[in-house]
């Protein structure tokens, strides 16, 4: 199972990062959030991060233009729409990189919208709903997974812990490609606690 870091910081926390086994390391580039990284990362730090880790950017109802510009200054490798960008947007970058569309899920029915963008995007990601963009650290009831039957792949996310990482190892989907983990690994806002994220890469081995 993949392992997606979302909402880093900090130089730090990448090299802290590199040597584990993450598949992704996100990048947040919505303003409105606490973990917002545009003029604060230190490319030196991104420069180090070796091409089996992608770099992620994660939009919410940005320009075409600012993430064109924010993809190639910072060489991601996708990026995560997070916003109601529509399928034709989506699609748009991907012939520039992967796309990640979020899904925000309400209940069973809210996996009736992935079939709008199945042709629009890369993976899915299905985190909780909330009123704002962005994480809410809470878990939506995963065995509504069930009722999604595309071939694309999803990471999940929302609310995802030490504490309930054994319940997720019981989901059987073919198509769960890995996690996204963010708040409930952090020290603070945008400071991930490095050691926690060990045991949980210790506990998904296990």
């Amino acid at each position: 199972m993949e392992l997606k870091v979302c909402g880093i910081t900090t130089t730090e926390n990448i090299m802290g990062l590199i040597p584990m086994n993450i598949s992704r390391l996100g990048f947040i580039f919505y303003h409105m959030s606490k973990r917002y990284v545009y003029g604060k990362l230190i490319e030196d730090g991104l420069k180090e991060i070796p091409k089996h880790i992608k770099k992620t950017g994660v939009f919410v109802n940005a320009e075409t233009y600012e993430i064109e510009q924010i993809i190639d200054q910072y060489n991601l490798d996708s990026i995560q729409l997070h916003g109601d960008e529509t399928p034709e947007f989506c699609n748009h970058f991907r012939e520039k990189t992967q796309v990640i569309k979020t899904i925000s899920i309400k209940d069973k029915s809210s996996f009736e919208t992935a079939k709008l963008y199945e042709d629009a995007c890369d993976l899915f990601l299905f985190d909780t709903q909330s009123e704002h963009y962005g994480g809410t650290g809470k878990t939506f009831d995963w065995q509504w997974l069930e009722t999604y039957t595309l071939d694309k792949p999803f990471y999940l996310s929302g609310g995802i812990s030490l504490e309930n990482i054994e319940e997720i190892k019981k989901i059987k989907h073919k198509k769960l490609l890995g996690i996204d983990i963010n708040s409930k690994f952090e020290i603070r806002p945008g400071i991930k606690d490095i050691e926690k994220i060990k045991q949980l890469i210790k506990l998904m081995n296990g």
